[in-house]
């Protein structure tokens, strides 16, 4: 694991903290922060669930939110870092979604057995993803964000949705 600095950590402890709040609020418990330059500029949660959306996964959600900020950024002379940290690895769409807003760095906590795709060989999508691809960290620093995702699928399996929350708990307890 890379060393992290203590911006770093605050990051990760502050996208926990919302991914707890987003269990508490009835969604899938993913918290993420967005900064600039080392300065969180927003948080924010999954909001599947409430808004009954697959787009709005927590790094969505901030991108949505912040989008004229990062377009804003990226067409500036005076470029700012941008990361984005996140308590579960990003699927595809999000990951899709991170790179194309030019989001530079990318420090996650828990991997995900299920649709994670930060090990994506993007050597063979197209040269711009070459040019753009982020720096991917994996950090896991906590196990609080496994915790939260196994009470969330075992609430889910008492309120009648089965099959997926029990292919979850498998893959995360192997």
């Amino acid at each position: 694991m890379k060393e992290l600095n203590e911006f770093d950590k605050k990051c990760l402890l502050k996208a926990i903290d919302v991914a707890k709040e987003t269990f508490n609020e009835g969604n899938f418990p993913v918290g993420a922060i967005l900064c600039m330059d080392n300065k969180i500029i927003s948080a924010g949660g999954n909001e599947m669930k409430n808004k009954k959306s697959y787009i709005c996964h927590a790094e969505n959600m901030l991108i949505i939110k912040n989008g004229f900020k990062l377009y804003k950024n990226h067409k500036s002379n005076n470029k700012k870092n941008v990361s984005i940290y996140i308590t579960l690895e990003p699927c595809i769409q999000c990951l899709g979604s991170i790179i194309t807003n030019h989001i530079n760095k990318i420090v996650y906590i828990q991997k995900d057995p299920n649709g994670g795709a930060c090990n994506l060989k993007h050597d063979n999508i197209g040269l711009w993803y070459k040019e753009v691809w982020p720096e991917i960290i994996y950090a896991p620093i906590s196990e609080v964000p496994k915790k939260l995702m196994i009470r969330y699928f075992k609430s889910e399996i008492k309120n009648g949705h089965v099959n997926w929350p029990q292919k979850m708990l498998k893959l995360l307890k192997d």
